[in-house]
């Protein structure tokens, strides 16, 4: 969107529509249902990177005054759907970059923001970030104007294709946790592939940072719950969001890639009459979780309350959809056993998908936190990047 005056919601309406079309584009483009999941070319996905380059998926969340689109999470959530829908890998590599850079729209100060927002929308970045929730961070030591981040982390393959990765670590002085941003060109950072069975999603690549400096510029924030925002805390809300954009989208997916198969006796048809029903009734949700996300990111001035109701809504998705998409893709799987060989190939990648991603995704701990939300009124986790 063009700064200056706000536009209408008819105008909102129908931007936001021409950026879901670019993304159908895309997602025929990448032709997912013609490829198994096992044959995957298991090097970065440069490739994909590009189209998403080239069609300026990339740019979509950056603030106008920064060089960017300018659109909301609403707009974003539905490209990660619609792409996920075609290839969960792409979904995820796009989801992965919106939330990365991020970081610096919703936790970064006008620093960062001006140092890394507008080169990395002039040359369209990709970000990506190795941040595992509940592992320690890496080691950061004070060296002049800036660290030296230095340790290794199994990450997803989208970092070995990524311009500019976020990264969790602690400076050793003080164990504060911070968030850093660090190009993929720097001295010292290395990747190293890893078997998909030892990753906890597909496609696993070993990173390793040995004395790689990081000067203080590129700090993006502190993860310190003592110094988190609201608004910088809706970053961890945006991860739940773009899991279950994901997971609806692999299970959308898979529904359509079944819709003209052979298997219409009266058990699968039961089945797909419930899928139906319950895919749509959680598109629902979804659609509803992304414009309160993408409303709530555009107020300065969010109260921790509100946050907190907020968070309670979001997490509903990631359990709903990640049920759903282990039910779904496993189900139909099951109902393609009469299928051709070549048909029964094309379609494992779908449930492959749903049980790696959904495997990464700390659902019980959501199950929690909106059980106890809705019981006692506990407020969530306010800096949990899960």
């Amino acid at each position: 969107m063009k700064a200056g005056r706000p536009p209408t919601p008819e105008q909102r309406e129908a931007e936001h529509r021409t950026w879901v079309t670019r993304a159908e584009r895309v997602a025929e483009l990448i032709d997912g249902h013609t490829r198994r999941a096992a044959d995957r070319d298991p090097a970065p996905p440069v490739a994909e990177a590009e189209l998403l380059r080239q069609h300026g998926l990339l740019t979509l969340l950056t603030p106008a005054a920064h060089g960017g689109a300018g659109l909301t999470w609403r707009t974003a959530l539905a490209a990660v759907r619609v792409l996920a829908r075609a290839d969960g890998r792409i979904g995820y590599l796009l989801g992965d970059h919106y939330v990365s850079n991020a970081s610096i729209w919703l936790a970064g100060g006008p620093r960062v923001q001006q140092l890394l927002g507008r080169p990395s929308a002039e040359r369209q970045w990709l970000w990506s970030n190795v941040v595992v929730p509940g592992a320690a961070p890496l080691d950061l030591a004070a060296d002049g104007d800036g660290y030296r981040l230095s340790g290794a982390r199994l990450a997803t393959v989208g970092v070995a294709a990524a311009d500019m990765t976020v990264v969790a670590a602690a400076v050793a002085d003080s164990a504060e946790a911070l968030l850093v941003g660090v190009p993929r060109d720097s001295k010292g950072v290395t990747f190293t592939p890893e078997p998909e069975s030892a990753a906890p999603r597909p496609d696993g690549v070993n990173v390793r940072y040995d004395h790689v400096w990081v000067p203080s510029e590129h700090v993006v924030c502190s993860m310190d719950p003592d110094r988190a925002t609201p608004r910088a805390s809706l970053l961890g809300l945006a991860v739940q969001a773009v899991a279950g954009h994901l997971c609806l989208g692999i299970a959308e997916g898979a529904m359509a890639y079944c819709r003209t198969g052979r298997s219409t006796g009266v058990r699968a048809l039961a089945g797909y009459g419930t899928w139906v029903a319950a895919l749509d009734a959680a598109g629902e949700l979804a659609d509803r979780v992304a414009e309160r996300l993408g409303d709530a990111a555009l107020r300065p001035t969010l109260t921790w309350p509100e946050r907190a109701e907020l968070a309670a809504r979001v997490s509903r998705l990631p359990i709903l959809a990640a049920d759903l998409a282990t039910e779904v893709t496993f189900g139909l799987y099951e109902t393609t056993s009469d299928w051709p060989a070549s048909a029964q190939q094309g379609f494992d990648r779908f449930w492959r998908d749903a049980r790696a991603y959904t495997a990464g995704m700390a659902v019980d701990k959501r199950r929690r936190e909106v059980a106890q939300h809705y019981l006692t009124g506990a407020e969530p986790a306010r800096t949990d990047l899960a």
